[in-house]
């Protein structure tokens, strides 16, 4: 699947555009649209609504070498649709002449549950975004531009003792979600070292990673 109909997916999980005949008659697209769902469910939810400066704050913690000027620009376009998206969805659902309720204050000892990493290749081709919701357990795995070269793409963590733990194969192409498993939820902090690397159908079988490591990064709380 394409950048530009990743996109469209994007787009008509956040209602900002219809393409109800292309999920109803492409497999994979309907795949993407899931994979944007269950990425958005939780900004979108009322009572999870996403503080103004979130998208400022994941581009801010994306190191500036790790996506190019033009990915960068296509990211904050997107970001600005889903703001707009959440404030829409706000003021459609509440009645003619209500005021808003005062959004609910957080303290500022509380924990980040949402998670963000963007793997690059040192050669700069291609990128890897993961968004993560530490509360569900639930990751979303985005490839943009990704050539795995017949292989399979594996995610590593990579905790402080340096031994790299599989969080399962990604696609190449298309997003999608998946939950990791309890025992590997402690060790995505922040800070974390993320890895891809490219395995043999199916996944590495060895339990460690047997093929080149073609993408790293790290995971930030937003």
């Amino acid at each position: 699947m394409s950048e530009d109909d990743d996109l469209l997916a994007a787009e008509h999980a956040l209602g900002l555009a219809d393409a109800s005949a292309r999920e109803a008659s492409d497999p994979a697209f309907a795949a993407a649209v899931d994979a944007w769902r269950a990425r958005l469910d939780p900004l979108l939810g009322p009572e999870r609504a996403p503080p103004p400066e979130l998208w400022e704050r994941i581009v801010a913690r994306l190191p500036a070498n790790d996506v190019d000027p033009a990915r960068r620009w296509r990211f904050a376009t997107f970001a600005a649709s889903a703001a707009a998206a959440v404030l829409l969805g706000l003021l459609v659902a509440r009645p003619a002449g209500e005021t808003p309720a005062p959004a609910p204050q957080v303290a500022a000892s509380a924990p980040a549950r949402m998670m963000v990493a963007a793997l690059t290749p040192k050669d700069g081709k291609g990128a890897l975004s993961i968004t993560y919701d530490k509360s569900a357990g639930r990751m979303v795995v985005n490839p943009m531009g990704m050539d795995a070269g017949g292989r399979t793409p594996e995610l590593w963590v990579i905790p402080a003792d340096g031994k790299p733990r599989s969080l399962g194969v990604v696609p190449e192409k298309a997003a999608a979600a998946m939950t990791v498993s309890p025992e590997h939820r402690a060790m995505l902090a922040e800070g974390v070292t993320l890895a891809v690397s490219l395995e043999p159908e199916g996944g590495s079988p060895t339990g460690a990673p047997t093929g080149p490591v073609v993408m790293t990064g790290t995971m930030s709380a937003v």
